[in-house]
């Protein structure tokens, strides 16, 4: 029996009050302090909002998306214009709705149209791939933005949700969960991983035998390692392996080498066949490419979890120092924590302030040291009391996952 199954189903819009989810981590880390059936509640009432804002059935029978513009307000990354959805929307819809079906009780129906909708978008290296921006009309968007390539992080995080489903629902019904989770890890390691270098690329268009630029190019928000550890156990291919102990070696180089006082990280790495160093900027998205910007905000997140889970020292190693920078520099006040900063720890020119994008992953670091409890604590009571209208789809999916893994209900296939 699964944690999720320990749960009664309740029908979403039936309830906010639910029993709380016991779901342990490793021994030694932390949850926040508030009664855990408060946090439980809080959590399904966001998760709630969420979905009457961003979920979307519709471009096509059967099929549903994440709804990026759903709340009116722009879209950024370097999408095309008119922007329907992109696949890290799809990931991180699909993996919200497996780790919540408990208390969703349209949750497999959902996550089956979310699955329907990824397979009517087919990169064009891989039908196992997911083109990464559809546009109004529900097409792929450009070539101008590359609009049928895959985004690695998109990958990753529909894999992995379909290895969940495969835990929670069971392959024997009329989707095979474990076949399309293996596909897709499949066509990752062939299109999105480079085959000597053995680092994570940033999507098939880079990984390429033609492209020189961008090959020897990653992305912090993509290191997902305990996703990569599920694979290596799913699938018992030792690649998996190396592309982890790759990510590790990456992430101690750049923090030892270029923020050894604030364990900051950038945007992008690059020159990994040579020394690898923090991308410049307008290196391809923007003038944060080689700072902790919008991309490097969700690294707290993706490496702790490897900590919570697994237990990997290497992890906690190297959010240690990423949270105690923000802790020494915001006052332990999380509605100080800047949008953006340089590797120094030098806030970007004219930040914002107390965006969920950067506050929430950082509570999921912070519950590798019991020593962070305050902060902990704080950073779930700004979460909580930030309105889902002050924040964007980013933000608020961002912070939806957060709180996810905050209430201890991150989970591994």
């Amino acid at each position: 029996m699964t944690m999720l199954s320990r749960l009664p189903a309740l029908a979403l819009l039936a309830c906010t009050c639910l029993p709380v989810a016991a779901a342990p981590y490793v021994s030694g880390t932390i949850l926040p302090g508030q009664p855990a059936e408060e946090r439980a509640a809080q959590l399904v009432d966001f998760y709630r909002q969420w979905k009457s804002v961003y979920f979307k059935h519709g471009c096509g029978e059967g099929q549903a998306y994440v709804d990026v513009g759903g709340d009116g307000k722009p879209v950024f990354g370097g999408t095309e214009a008119g922007t329907v959805t992109v696949s890290e929307a799809h990931g991180y819809g699909m993996l919200a709705l497996v780790m919540m079906a408990d208390v969703d009780a349209d949750a497999r129906a959902d996550f089956d149209a979310m699955l329907a909708y990824a397979q009517a978008h087919p990169a064009s290296s891989s039908p196992d791939l997911m083109a990464w921006n559809q546009v109004e009309g529900c097409i792929d968007a450009g070539v101008d933005v590359g609009g049928s390539n895959a985004a690695t992080d998109g990958d990753l995080d529909i894999a992995y949700a379909l290895l969940l489903a495969d835990k929670v629902w069971g392959s024997d019904g009329a989707i095979d969960y474990a076949a399309k989770a293996e596909a897709t890890m499949a066509a990752i390691l062939a299109y999105e991983v480079d085959p000597v270098s053995m680092h994570l690329g940033i999507g098939d268009w880079a990984v390429h035998p033609d492209e020189t630029y961008y090959r020897y190019t990653t992305r912090t928000s993509d290191f997902m390692l305990s996703h990569l550890r599920s694979f290596a156990t799913a699938t018992g291919e030792a690649a998996w392996t190396d592309v982890l102990e790759r990510t590790y070696g990456l992430m101690a180089e750049v923090q030892q080498g270029f923020a050894p006082q604030t364990g900051l990280v950038p945007d992008f790495i690059m020159d990994l066949d040579g020394a690898p160093r923090p991308a410049p900027a307008e290196f391809l998205e923007g003038e944060g490419d080689g700072a902790y910007s919008w991309n490097a905000a969700r690294y707290p997140w993706r490496v702790a979890l490897d900590y919570l889970l697994f237990g990997d020292a290497r992890a906690q190693a190297s959010v240690a120092p990423l949270t105690a920078f923000m802790r020494h520099s915001t006052g332990d006040d999380p509605t100080q924590i800047a949008d953006g900063y340089a590797l120094d720890g030098t806030t970007m020119p004219d930040p914002g302030l107390n965006s969920m994008a950067f506050v929430a992953p950082l509570g999921v670091a912070a519950m590798v040291d019991p020593a962070n409890q305050r902060w902990l604590d704080s950073i779930w009571a700004d979460t909580v009391q930030t309105p889902i209208s002050q924040e964007d789809y980013f933000g608020n999916t961002l912070k939806l996952l957060s709180m996810i893994a905050m209430n201890g209900r991150w989970e591994v296939p």
